[in-house]
């Protein structure tokens, strides 16, 4: 279905379950720690994030009726295929029995204000949609940032509930530091990579972006210091993942290294080039679309360090 975009709900779904079953939960279960959230409460918590995600599709494609008329045309599904009405209803909906259910998981964890945290999300993409993607940087920025909210809510949760019980606190607390360092390394890879793919789709968009009044990146300051930005955040986006890298292979993981090597890094750099050489705005989909096979790439990579452990 168009309007949820299901492939983008799907790449959700399937980090969540590769953070959670091949980072966080095997370092618990090495220390003899049953994982805290448990299956039904992490199915829960994907849940909620899928829901906040379709929710986020519908209220854009909402406010941007007029933009994709102009740059996709026929694609949106609220132009003559779904009613606005029944959109809504569909999004107030959703996100209602997301907030419901993300304090049902933060009363479990101990801290009701943690649930906070989905409403605040929600807030944040109607306000995405409806004024920061108009905006220069903001837009892209705010994207960048829920993307990797979406590997670090696993880990939030899954630390709050295991704070309730002092004893396996004290039992994983040295192994700590190394789930820290994974999660973080991939929410900072999923910011990176989002961030440099929706400045990408910003060049792709000009054209309908001027007719509506978006002030872009692009835009604002030109299709030329666009892709001179977008190749500097893949230029550190490649360092940090060879630093990754180093880390991997002086920990004997010798199986993920190589795999980024080939898998990541050989995209990122034919990537590089082609946004350096590609005059051409409409060229700029297919580097959008291989923006998100290198997301896709970088995020099967947990296997791989699950079997390396």
């Amino acid at each position: 279905m168009g309007l949820l975009r299901i492939p983008n709900l799907a790449i959700i779904i399937l980090t969540q379950y590769l953070l959670g079953y091949c980072i966080i939960r095997p370092v618990m279960l090495m220390q003899n720690v049953d994982p805290p959230l448990g299956h039904l409460n992490f199915l829960i918590l994907v849940l909620i994030t899928v829901m906040i995600a379709a929710g986020g599709y519908i209220i854009n494609d909402h406010f941007d009726v007029n933009t994709d008329r102009k740059n996709k045309p026929g694609k949106n599904m609220l132009e003559g295929k779904i009613s606005v009405r029944l959109a809504l209803r569909l999004y107030y909906i959703i996100n209602g029995m997301a907030i419901v259910a993300g304090f049902y998981l933060a009363y479990m964890a101990g801290s009701f204000q943690l649930g906070l945290v989905f409403p605040a999300i929600i807030g944040l993409l109607w306000f995405y949609s409806s004024r920061y993607q108009r905006m220069p940087f903001w837009g892209n920025l705010i994207v960048a940032m829920l993307s990797s909210m979406v590997v670090l809510i696993i880990w939030l949760f899954e630390f709050f509930m295991l704070l309730k019980n002092s004893g396996d606190f004290v039992n994983v607390i040295n192994q700590l530091g190394a789930i820290n360092k994974y999660v973080w390394a991939y929410a900072l890879f999923a910011f990176l990579v989002s961030l440099f793919r929706e400045m990408l789709k910003d060049i792709q968009d000009m054209k309908g972006d001027m007719t509506t009044g978006y002030r872009t990146l692009p835009i604002i300051w030109g299709t030329q210091l666009a892709r001179s930005i977008i190749a500097t955040v893949i230029i550190l986006t490649i360092a940090l993942l060879g630093f990754a890298q180093w880390f991997l292979y002086h920990k004997g993981q010798i199986l993920p290294f190589w795999y980024l090597m080939l898998a990541v890094q050989t995209i990122l750099v034919y990537l590089l080039y082609q946004v350096i050489v590609t005059k051409e705005n409409q060229s700029y989909g297919f580097l959008g679309t291989t923006a998100k096979i290198i997301m896709l790439a970088g995020i099967l990579s947990m296997e791989l360090i699950y079997i390396s452990f």
